[in-house]
């Protein structure tokens, strides 16, 4: 391990550890040419050609939802990427706090921007590791994607294949491919692994935990109080088997960003959505996990006033929001989803009305008061003796 106070390249002083990841420890660092901070992955030899195939790839990059590469330095047992320093929360924080709906769509919509620009004709390159370790939020709010090209993290996407369906030899796409190359597949594993991710920020957990697990039933545990919509955009993503299964960035997106247009971002009323057959004689969940027995009540979604971009303040937005919901629903993965009966809102709509004065009756109230303090006046001043 590179020990901190040391200077790489006569240029580099690494001041702290970041973070220990399994191919790379990655420190925080100040350029002393440009007097500004940057982060430095210290790689070792055994993982290095990886990383400078991936550079390779990705050095011409530059998109505001992309982590930039400012430098590359080749020792005999050591190879030195230098990145652009992100000030902002790892995957693991959003995580421990209850986003708002509104925000994890953006922070959807935000990935897809990134992944549609890599995919784009003129650079082809697939990200093929969206994983936890790829994202972070910085300070105003933008989402910063890392590790473009790079192997794909076998371990974790192996655990989460339970979900949707995905058999072993389907994990990776078109493994014959070098790592970051496009191809459709890839495409869709990209677009899959972002719906994982999503997935997690939306999933029933432990409060304060800074991972989640795929749930051992092979179902989808949404939050009680996440959209329906959101639900099935999700589920979506994630199922490959799903008749309306979202396989490209660009769809992704699309569908996010016409939901967002539907959120309130003050509070709305919403559930979790549960997944059912539309003709439980014909259709079998695709896990082979029966139907709930009941669908999930309605809660109102207790949320603050967001924008489509979170606003600066973020941190302060973030320890304000409410703690997790006690239970979740549970989503099944049978294509139609069912949504709670909502025959009481017309008649609370129906009964507004009667609660609230017109004008005109406002106005007769305040002749009527008016007169009354006039006579009382006149009987005063005329009526009673001096």
């Amino acid at each position: 391990m590179v020990e901190t106070g040391r200077v790489i390249h006569r240029r580099y002083l690494l001041q702290r550890i970041i973070k220990q990841e399994h191919t790379c420890t990655i420190y925080q660092a100040l350029d002393q040419v440009l007097q500004r901070t940057v982060s430095v992955k210290v790689i070792p030899a055994a993982h290095a050609s990886a990383y400078r195939a991936a550079i390779r790839l990705t050095s011409q990059f530059s998109h505001p939802n992309i982590v930039g590469t400012y430098d590359l330095i080749v020792e005999p047992e050591t190879l030195y990427v230098v990145q652009e320093y992100v000030d902002g929360d790892e995957f693991a924080v959003l995580l421990q706090t209850q986003l708002p709906a509104l925000q994890i769509v953006d922070i959807g919509v935000q990935v897809c921007s990134a992944l549609v620009y890599a995919g784009s004709a003129s650079r082809k390159v697939c990200h093929g590791n969206l994983t936890p370790n790829a994202i972070m939020r910085d300070r105003r709010g933008l989402i910063r994607v890392n590790n473009f090209a790079l192997p794909s993290d076998l371990a974790y996407f192996t655990n989460w294949s339970r979900i949707g369906g995905v058999h072993a030899d389907g994990i990776v796409s078109d493994r014959e491919l070098a790592w970051g190359h496009a191809s459709e597949g890839r495409r869709a594993d990209d677009t899959r692994a972002l719906g994982l991710l999503l997935y997690q920020l939306l999933a029933g957990r432990t409060p304060g935990v800074s991972s989640v697990e795929p749930p051992s039933d092979g179902r989808l545990h949404f939050l009680r109080n996440v959209p329906a919509q959101l639900c099935e955009i999700v589920a979506r993503a994630v199922v490959r088997q799903h008749p309306q299964h979202i396989s490209t960035a660009e769809t992704l997106s699309s569908e996010l960003k016409a939901l967002a247009e539907t959120l309130e971002p003050p509070s709305s009323l919403a559930i979790g959505g549960v997944y059912q057959p539309e003709d439980p004689t014909k259709s079998k969940s695709l896990l082979g996990i029966g139907r709930l027995a009941t669908a999930p009540t309605v809660r109102e979604m207790q949320t603050d006033s967001v924008l489509l971009r979170p606003p600066s303040d973020i941190a302060s937005q973030q320890a304000a929001a409410k703690p997790f919901a006690a239970a979740p629903t549970v989503a099944d993965f049978d294509f139609k989803l069912a949504t709670a009966d909502q025959s009481n809102y017309p008649e609370r709509e129906a009964q507004a009305p009667s609660q609230r004065l017109s004008l005109p009756m406002l106005l007769l109230i305040g002749l009527i008061v008016f007169a009354l303090f006039f006579a009382v006046g006149y009987f005063v001043a005329n009526i009673l003796p001096h």
